[in-house]
This record gives C-alpha cells, structure tokens and sequence, in this order.
C-alpha cells in the first residue's frame, strides 16, 4: 500500500508541474498534500499527518486560490483626449472588443477604467497593468517590462485588431540607489 501511495506522489507532482491549467495544478497540489497525509499515517506519525492535511491541504490551497483569483484581474487603464469623437469612440469600441477577447482567451477578468488623468498620475497612484493613451492620430499601449501579459497582448492586437497601435515601455524605478 505504502508503495503504491509514494508512486501516486511522483506521478501527481509530476502532473502539478507540467499542467497548463493553473487551477488543474492547485487541485493536484492538494490531492498531493493529502496523500503525503496518508503516506504520513502508514509511516505512524499522526500528528504529522494531521499538520500536513491542514496547512498543506486547506491552507495553501485557499491561500493559492486567492493569489489566483487576484492575479486574474486584467486592469487597463484608458486615457482618450476626445471622448466625444465618433471616430474615438469606433476605435475605443475596437479596440475594447479585442481587449476582451485577449482576455477571455487568457481566463482573465478584465477591468477597463477610463480615466482622464496622466500616464504619470496613474503610473504612480494607482495599480494598472496596460496604459492605453488615445490621441485623435494615434493610439499607444503601454506596459511594464515585468508584465508578461503586455508583449503577449501587443502580438494578440497586431494579428487579430484592425486598428494600428503602437506600444512602449514604461520604466520604473527599482528603489533606491546605492551612492
């Protein structure tokens, strides 16, 4: 039975490792837990059992389920001179459009604010993950480098958007630097 247990093990880290699906994984690495569990009570050790069925099953699990569910939040700020502009509003509508369905091919819940501040104001106040600035000639998104989503979305918009948008970096400061 023991060995049978430690087999199920490998095969189930193995399996929460290589899945694709985030939430597949979390599943695994709690059926995992609780088999460490059980490998815990064939070995006579209850009380590890019993720490590992609550921290290792219940806890971690909640505590990923809720990383992930705030990690799913895709928040795109939307910045546009002229709001009453029909051709603004055409390409807005486009271009959110596609921004949704960027979205819901990634499981992401996407969260458009259209805002009338600065790149500035919202890159210092306030969380985002793409900045996009609309002019009556053109249209630009802008990321940050550590977010993998925006060189995956500016491919995403370049096959699939009809509209032409440029992109750039924005770059934060690291902290405090050393004299």
């Amino acid at each position: 039975m023991l060995e049978v247990a430690l087999i199920l093990l490998v095969v189930l880290a193995v399996l929460s490792v290589q899945t694709n699906t985030l939430r597949r994984a979390i599943v695994y690495l709690c059926v995992f837990s609780l088999l460490c569990s059980f490998c815990y009570l064939l070995y006579q050790a209850p009380d590890v059992a019993i720490a590992e069925a609550v921290i290792g099953c219940t806890l971690s699990t909640i505590i990923y389920l809720v990383a992930l569910n705030k990690y799913k939040v895709f928040r795109v700020y939307y910045i546009i001179e002229k709001p009453k502009d029909p051709i603004s509003i055409i390409q807005k509508n486009a271009l959110c459009k596609t921004l949704g369905n960027y979205s819901y091919e990634k499981e992401l819940e996407l969260d458009i604010v259209i805002s009338d501040k600065s790149i500035e104001e919202i890159v210092n106040d306030y969380p985002y993950d793409v900045i996009v600035q609309h002019n009556v000639s053109s249209t630009t998104i802008y990321g940050d480098k550590s977010n993998y989503h925006f060189d995956d979305l500016i491919s995403y918009i370049d096959i699939n958007s009809s509209i032409n948008v440029g992109h750039d970096y924005i770059v934060e400061d690291e902290g405090d630097s050393l004299l």
